[in-house]
């Protein structure tokens, strides 16, 4: 299996150069968050910067811009990044994309207003998972805020998926569902968000479980919706 630290090569190699799960539009619960938290400053003209974790198509990006904010964002892929970037010529959006690693994030100290990880940083093992949110730590500013997503024990696939158990609470090569093929998953206790969290003043936590009941029934996902300011 070939990885970069924080970094599965199975993205780029069966996801996104096949042109899958390039999205076109915002996570409707972040845009939800991210408004609720700042509409009124970016209302007021404040500069704020933010940062996402695994831009992927860079749906996300797009609604940070337009709202206002300055934007930058980090992605392993090269055929993520490629796609983002021509999205954002043809949009007019000024942002700064770099292909790179999270554990290594190449920012100043204390540069960032937030950091977002949709479903980013769960692409990990434990080690590399401590690393990115050091490093989330070490880029956001005083008060800044990391809204992050992440995938719950309770999540079906974990379940049912056939994955291969590699380490603590970590998984790979899912025989089937959502996660087959896109190599190692990590699914998270509530515990160990806020033992990672710890230099953090925990907003809100929220813990979403959707269960399919018709036509057949299944639990489809379970994650962890969390706003951690940085102390």
């Amino acid at each position: 299996m070939s990885i970069q630290s924080s970094f599965d090569r199975k993205w780029e190699e069966n996801v996104y150069s096949q042109g899958k799960q390039l999205n076109r539009y915002p996570f409707s619960d972040l845009v939800s968050y991210v408004m609720r938290l700042y509409a009124e400053r970016l209302r007021s003209g404040e500069a704020l910067r933010a940062l996402e974790l695994g831009f992927g198509g860079g749906n996300n990006i797009v609604f940070l811009a337009t709202e206002g904010f300055e934007t930058w964002g980090i992605e392993g892929s090269p055929s993520a990044h490629a796609f983002a970037s021509a999205r954002m010529k043809e949009k007019r959006i000024n942002t700064e994309l770099t292909v790179g690693d999270f554990v290594r994030l190449p920012y100043d100290n204390e540069f960032f207003d937030l950091v977002i990880d949709r479903e980013a940083v769960y692409c990990n093992m434990p080690s590399a998972i401590k690393k990115i949110i050091r490093e989330v730590v070490r880029v956001l500013k005083k008060g800044g805020r990391f809204l992050t997503f992440m995938y719950s024990l309770e999540h079906g696939s974990r379940l049912s998926d056939g994955g291969k158990l590699i380490d603590v609470n970590t998984y790979n090569d899912f025989v089937q569902g959502n996660f087959a093929g896109t190599g190692i998953t990590h699914f998270f206790s509530e515990k160990e968000i806020l033992n990672y969290l710890k230099d953090f003043e925990i907003e809100f936590m929220k813990h979403l479980r959707v269960d399919s009941l018709i036509p057949y029934k299944r639990n489809e996902y379970a994650e962890y919706h969390t706003c951690a300011r940085k102390r």
